[in-house]
């Protein structure tokens, strides 16, 4: 029968007339999606060194490890005002692989989860870019955050090329402006969030008010009414440890129109500095700021409001995460530290 076609095709294109199998080898090739469209460039990538609260501390071969995809729409912030910087799609190592290959080896004993622990990227250069534990292994997301080995621009039929980088950087399709993309990250430290949580985990620990603690001052909030915007949500709880929880529903205030309002804190300085939330029986999780006030993708964390019989008047829901361990429950501090 293919024999019997490809003389068919042969006597068609003898004969001047149309053949579909010589079409096909002259046609351009058909694009699923603009990612697929635009000019590329290649960068050498080698190791990145993973030191701080790891086992085995040393570095790790980027080449090792599965390549990851991103599309990223970059926004820079200069003069008061947002830059497009453009569109493209990149491929590299993502955190979550790079992490993974060196297992965390906690400093302090007193607590034992992971939601309180973050990751600080540096280049040679000293810039950094903070990540929490959370943002990586707890999110619906994990591959968010890339080096890239490979970057093309997403060009559109209205818009020429957009300039390909010089050299590979950190990037993050989550963020809204670019203030974590550093360029050639030599280094990444896995840290404990520092400070005193006092208090005994698991314990009664009410209470009717919280604290933000940003640049030397501190604003107690008792009142969320007139401080962000009010947002309805509905989900299925997931712990880490306990598994399936229930299926919720509430409402609750934007976290970052919070933050902004008390301590006057601006997505565009929120590359290097980290949130920690806690509540006074000693459950702590932290956050880079940037996935608190820098999302791109409207997953904003939510502060509820709840009474006395279910355990707090505050609590943290984090909606981009796929487990619930980071939904802080009585909280009663919020600390900004630069790191």
């Amino acid at each position: 029968m293919i024999i019997r076609s490809l003389g068919l095709c042969a006597a068609l294109v003898a004969a001047g007339l149309p053949a579909f199998a010589q079409e096909a080898s002259t046609a351009a090739p058909a694009l699923n999606s603009f990612f697929e469209q635009g000019p590329g460039k290649e960068y050498a990538l080698k190791t990145v060194y993973v030191g701080g609260e790891v086992e085995n501390p040393g570095p790790v071969e980027l080449a090792s490890l599965p390549v990851r995809e991103l599309a990223v729409k970059e926004l820079g912030f200069a003069e008061g005002k947002p830059q497009f910087k453009g569109a493209y799609f990149f491929s590299g190592y993502s955190l979550y692989d790079i992490l993974k290959s060196k297992p965390v080896k906690k400093a302090g004993g007193d607590f034992h989860p992971e939601v309180d622990l973050f990751v600080v990227v540096e280049n040679d250069k000293g810039e950094k870019a903070v990540f929490s534990w959370g943002e990586i292994y707890y999110a619906r997301n994990n591959f968010n955050a890339l080096i890239y080995k490979s970057a093309r621009s997403i060009t559109t039929g209205r818009k020429h090329d957009w300039p390909l980088p010089e050299e590979s950087r950190l990037v993050c399709s989550d963020d809204l402006y670019n203030t974590r993309f550093i360029a050639n990250p030599s280094k990444i430290t896995v840290r404990s969030a520092p400070g005193d949580y006092p208090g005994e985990k698991h314990a009664d620990a009410y209470t009717d008010k919280f604290k933000i603690v940003a640049g030397g001052k501190t604003e107690t909030i008792k009142d969320l009414e007139k401080l962000g915007e009010k947002r309805a949500f509905v989900y299925t709880g997931y712990g880490h440890g306990s598994g399936y929880k229930s299926v919720k529903s509430g409402e609750g205030f934007v976290f970052k129109d919070i933050l902004a309002k008390t301590a006057g804190i601006a997505p565009q300085d929120s590359g290097s500095a980290l949130a920690v939330v806690s509540a006074g029986d000693a459950y702590r999780a932290a956050f880079s700021l940037s996935e608190i006030i820098n999302r791109g993708d409207n997953a904003d964390p939510l502060l509820t409001e709840r009474g006395r019989d279910d355990g707090g008047r505050f609590t943290l829901y984090c909606p981009a995460d796929f487990f619930v361990d980071r939904n802080v429950g009585s909280v009663a501090k919020v600390e900004i530290l630069k790191i």
